[in-house]
């Protein structure tokens, strides 16, 4: 697996973390312990794998990934049933659905990766083989990527990730209360009565 795409699945990661962490500290209980559960979660395996450069666990997230997006279509399924909206459980529905989106992308590039053992993550048998690579580290012999290619990797990556976590963040409720951006530090200006100014 190429650097440039394993940057890619830590901002993933970081985004879905982000997203679940702000719709979770307003959502109901049950549903705040699990998503706040999985933003801690996403936050430190896409800081790690960050810091490691290899995916950390890619067989565990294959499935983990997937978790928030299953609870979230069930309990949208079910509010749907009863005729209450996505706004009313408290998972509102373009947040959710962005976080879902990293997820998915997520979890279905560690699964091809994982097919493809010569991208960068092996597959059991060529790991137990003696001088293999580590799972989601590079193969051996691979070429590393221009530092230009990278660069332009992370930057790309590093847009995308504000551009689709942004709008998500400020759909949420949290996101409701924050101060608009360039009203920082804006001072109202009073205009005086002039209401009996010609009587002077």
């Amino acid at each position: 697996m190429s650097p440039v795409l394993r940057t890619w699945l830590g901002f993933a990661a970081l985004g879905a973390a982000l997203i679940h962490l702000a719709v979770g500290v307003t959502a109901p209980f049950p549903l705040s312990v699990l998503l706040v559960g999985f933003g801690i979660a996403e936050l430190g395996w896409g800081i790690a794998t960050l810091a490691a450069g290899r995916v950390i666990g890619p067989r565990v997230v294959v499935g983990a990934a997937l978790i928030p997006v299953f609870i979230w279509g069930a309990t949208a399924a079910l509010g749907s049933g009863l005729g209450i909206t996505s706004a009313q459980t408290g998972l509102p529905l373009y947040p959710m659905a962005m976080a879902s989106w990293f997820n998915v992308f997520l979890a279905a590039t560690v699964a091809i990766a994982l097919r493809h053992a010569s991208n960068g993550i092996p597959t059991p048998a060529s790991a137990s083989t003696p001088g293999a690579a580590a799972p989601g580290a590079a193969a051996p012999g691979a070429a590393a990527p221009g530092g230009w290619r990278f660069l332009t990797g992370l930057v790309v990556g590093g847009f995308l990730l504000s551009a689709l976590t942004t709008p998500a963040l400020a759909a949420t409720e949290v996101g409701s209360h924050a101060v608009p951006h360039g009203s920082h530090g804006v001072t109202e200006v009073t205009v005086p009565d002039s209401d009996g100014h010609g009587s002077h």
